[in-house]
């Protein structure tokens, strides 16, 4: 345990390098490249033939792409961890989560067959158990198995 621990702490300083020469100030970044895209395509509006103004656009394209990618993934990453922090100290943000998802997940009437409405905790579990169970349960005509269908397709032999 004591070798791993102290691998990972070896790894924290290149991945901070790394994270900051690919990721840093990566809004600025984007909007950048969002600036010469534009700037590339009004020059590319009156040369359109310019294969090399082509291939530029390409690059700056897929370049762009990119950078909104990585800034996406920054993103969500920082509000996934942001979000587990506020999760787990108990606070009004956690207790709200939690209503809303108790909520979220709660059915407070189902209408029936009949047309009728119900409201009962109990009513409501017994139409859905219900329903599952006809549903389930029932039984109807199947069509058989074409053969020539099935020999088709790729198969086991008898012994596998």
């Amino acid at each position: 345990m004591y070798v791993l621990c102290r691998q990972l702490k070896l790894l924290k300083a290149p991945l901070k390098q790394l994270n900051k020469l690919h990721f840093r100030h990566i809004s600025e970044r984007v909007r950048r490249a969002e600036a010469n895209l534009e700037q590339h395509q009004a020059l590319l509006h009156n040369d359109k033939d310019n294969e090399h103004l082509l291939a530029q656009d390409k690059k700056l394209r897929l370049d762009l792409i990119n950078l909104k990618s990585a800034k996406k993934m920054f993103y969500s990453q920082k509000l996934k961890c942001n979000f587990f922090k506020d999760c787990d100290r108990r606070t009004s943000f956690f207790h709200a989560l939690m209503s809303h998802t108790h909520k979220k997940n709660f059915i407070p009437a189902i209408r029936c067959k009949s047309g009728s409405l119900t409201t009962s905790m109990a009513e409501v579990g017994d139409v859905f158990v219900s329903y599952y169970q006809q549903l389930l349960s029932s039984s109807r005509a199947t069509i058989p198995l074409d053969e020539t269908v099935v020999c088709c397709g790729p198969r086991l032999d008898a012994a596998s």
